[in-house]
């Protein structure tokens, strides 16, 4: 080995040797250091005003304490002495600590009405807010240097004797505060209410009139803003203005009054039959006064009801079977035709209307109405937007029915016309031999009628001149041959006889003549003569 390298390996070691000489001496020193800055005081005023020396141990010993400082406040609740956990269990044993006080009116024309806020989803920040107050004076980089350790226990004492108040801050849900604001104002919303028929005086021929009155309109998307804004500025305790626009009705007493009056009326004449008129008055005072809104229907059948005798209905004559013969209500299709005359001309939605199976007498051929219980019906609907009235009255053998409402449309006035388009006679006489009656004596049961095609018109005038004409219904009435009994029984001997039923004659047996007797001739006496 040369000399040389063993001086180089003497060299190394005796270098490494002072170096871990120096890392123990230095890390005696900084023990030592520490020792001393621990065992230093440090002199600190405390809540009392008394000057107390202490270490900065027993500083950290305090400033490291796991609870709120004292004098931190949360929402006005003192946490002092509390860990973050307790404090968190105090506001959730009360919900009321981590809301705020609201208390917004809605002002309505000076008067106040107080929003109802329970249902109002409010968010708040308490979680950030505690932990920040848990922070507060609490730093890892202050906790080195001495003089920073003392100036925050010196802030810890200051808060023994004032205190440091924190308070959340909250966020309103917006749909909530929209639901909340109209469950409110929507209810205090008012709907102007139009002026409206309650009832026709029958004697002074007017509508009874209901008054009107304005409504009120609220503008509830600017109130939802102002509550929406009241939330963001934290302001939980205001009054807001609501805007008001008062709405007027449309229809008043009085433009009802001057509107309203006789709209059309219809005359049809009746027979002398007693028991036919005692009907016919019957539906009329029913339906005399009857007053239909706007858009409401009339059901004759329905509104009439059945006929019966213990409503005074009497048995009078009727079609029945494509015959003529004896019912409970018999003519009171009169009526149900006038009515859709007045109807008609009154130019009212006619909803069903069916004709009879002859031709009536009282109206056009083609215009009139037939009703039946359980069958066929006369329906019409009230299209205009006012009110409308029957006035129904029978005097002196005629029916007269008007409808009190609306003038027609452009002052026109309608007049309602039967056009008859064919008449096709019906087949041959049907004769029946009838062995109840005597030879001669024959009984017409069903009158002929010759089949008929018609229409109604509804013709609308103005100024007398006719403007237009309307084709409204069609109507067919079906040929019916007549039917006659034929009597057919001898009416001494009973027997009965065959009767031709083409020509209705009976076959009566020639009778066999009696036996002449000749008396004898007497002798006459001898006459003598002289010349």
């Amino acid at each position: 080995m040369k000399k040389s390298d063993a001086s180089k390996r003497k060299k190394r070691k005796a270098i490494i040797i002072i170096a871990i000489a120096l890392i123990v001496l230095a890390a005696a020193g900084a023990s030592t250091y520490l020792f001393v800055i621990k065992e230093k005081t440090y002199p600190v005023t405390d809540a009392n005003g008394i000057v107390k020396k202490l270490t900065i141990a027993e500083m950290n010993r305090e400033l490291d304490a796991p609870t709120f400082y004292p004098g931190i406040m949360i929402n006005g609740v003192d946490v002092s002495g509390k860990t973050k956990v307790e404090a968190t269990a105090v506001f959730a044993s009360d919900p009321k600590l981590d809301s705020p006080t609201i208390n917004i009116l809605m002002n309505l024309d000076g008067k106040e009405y107080p929003l109802d806020t329970s249902s109002i989803k409010i968010s708040s920040n308490l979680t950030a807010v505690m932990e920040k107050a848990y922070n507060y004076n609490r730093s890892s980089e202050m906790m080195v240097v001495p003089e920073d350790v003392v100036t925050r226990y010196e802030v810890l004492i200051q808060l023994a004797k004032t205190t440091k108040k924190y308070n959340t801050e909250y966020a309103a849900d917006a749909k909530s505060i929209e639901e909340a604001v109209h469950r409110i104002l929507d209810t205090l919303e008012i709907v102007p209410v139009d002026a409206k028929a309650i009832s026709f005086d029958k004697e002074s021929l007017l509508f009874v009139l209901s008054d009107s009155s304005a409504g009120r309109t609220l503008d509830i998307d600017s109130a939802i803003a102002a509550v929406k804004a009241a939330f963001d500025a934290k302001e939980y305790t205001k009054t807001i203005s609501v805007a008001v626009t008062t709405v007027e009705p449309k229809v008043t007493s009085n433009d009802l009054a001057a509107t309203l009056g006789l709209v059309s009326s219809t005359t049809t004449k009746t027979t002398d039959k007693a028991n036919r008129n005692t009907n016919i008055n019957l539906v009329c005072k029913t339906i005399d006064g009857l007053v239909l809104q706007p858009g409401e229907a009339f059901n004759y059948n329905e509104y009439v009801g059945k006929r019966t005798a213990e409503k005074g209905y009497m048995e009078a004559g009727a079609i029945i079977n494509a015959a003529s013969g004896l019912e409970l209500g018999g003519g009171i299709c009169q009526v149900s035709g006038t009515l859709f005359h007045s109807v008609m001309k009154a130019d009212l939605q006619v909803d069903e209307r069916y004709p009879h199976t002859w031709p009536s007498t009282y109206v056009d051929i083609g215009t009139d109405a037939t009703v039946t219980w359980g069958g066929q019906n006369f329906q019409f609907t009230n299209n205009t937007e006012y009110p409308v009235a029957i006035h129904a009255y029978y005097k002196d053998l005629k029916v007269t029915i008007q409808i009190f409402g609306r003038p027609v449309d452009d002052g026109m006035t309608i007049k309602i016309e039967g056009v008859v388009l064919s008449t096709t006679p019906p087949g041959p006489t049907e004769y029946v031999a009838d062995p109840l009656s005597p030879v001669g004596k024959n009984t017409t049961d069903r009158v002929a009628q010759n089949k008929i095609e018609a229409q109604c018109f509804k013709i609308y005038y103005k100024d007398d001149v006719e403007i237009k004409r309307e084709m409204v219904f069609a109507s067919s009435y079906r040929a019916i041959t007549a039917k006659i009994d034929v009597g057919c029984m001898d009416p001494i001997t009973g027997a009965i006889y065959a009767v031709d039923l083409l020509t209705g004659i009976v076959a009566v047996p020639t009778p066999t003549p009696a036996p002449i007797i000749v008396p004898p001739v007497e002798s006459l006496p001898t006459v003598g003569y002289t010349g």
